[in-house]
């Protein structure tokens, strides 16, 4: 593949980590965070399921997640590592429904290492019509996965948000606040958006004040192939 072969489509793919104690709810803030450890970053991004390689440290950057542009966009992994939060921005977790699961997959390896861990990620692709996906994994077993194509007749759920959202204390209440009603269609439910309650006090996307390590990789074999069917590929 060319390096500057342009990406079929856009999108992102995070995941957040965060490890107790779990602070009462409140809205996500730069200063909720404690300063960014560039040292663990690294470790963590070495460590990372999709990584078979940290090749070079790129400057500091901030916790927006961006969409790719070229092929060589698709090697640049972000990693934020906060006190006890832990953020990664990777496009080789992006999915389309039809060539894997890695988001899951991912996720799951995470909570397996971290089992005390709010685990919750998300990742999109657009190209025309956009497929989401979003997983979620709390301490003692709760899980929620779901993905579908914005055109298509269903969501696929496999969990039960609404037990998700009991063991966190989100009401029906709080969550009409923020625009989510959980007994809508499952097609209608913004997933990514419930994801990202889940992680309030400590929700770090969006903040362009927080620093994140940015690291050019190798990705292993399974997914640069997984990766480059979905950004390179056709439609």
């Amino acid at each position: 593949m060319i390096d500057d072969q342009e990406v079929n489509g856009y999108g992102n793919s995070t995941i957040a980590v965060v490890l107790p104690p779990f602070h009462p709810r409140s809205r996500s803030s730069p200063a909720n965070f404690a300063p960014h450890d560039p040292a663990r970053a690294r470790a963590f991004a070495q460590s990372f399921p999709t990584v078979e390689a940290v090749l070079e440290e790129l400057p500091l950057t901030n916790a927006i997640p961006r969409s790719p542009w070229t092929r060589t966009d698709l090697d640049v992994v972000l990693v934020g590592c906060w006190g006890g939060v832990t953020a990664v921005c990777d496009f080789a977790l992006v999915d389309d429904g039809l060539d894997g699961t890695t988001l899951w997959d991912v996720t799951s390896t995470l909570a397996q290492r971290h089992p005390e861990a709010r685990v919750v990620g998300s990742a999109h692709v657009d190209r025309g019509a956009t497929h989401e996906e979003t997983a979620v994994h709390l301490p003692g077993g709760l899980t929620l996965h779901t993905e579908g194509w914005s055109l298509a007749d269903e969501c696929y759920v496999d969990g039960d948000p609404h037990a998700i959202a009991r063991e966190l204390g989100l009401s029906a209440e709080a969550l009409a606040e923020a625009g989510i009603d959980l007994d809508e269609e499952p097609l209608g439910v913004p997933w990514e958006h419930f994801g990202r309650q889940l992680l309030d006090p400590h929700d770090p996307w969006g903040f362009a004040e927080l620093r994140m390590s940015a690291f050019r990789v190798r990705h292993t074999e399974k997914a640069t192939y997984h990766m480059e069917e979905i950004w390179l590929g056709g439609d």
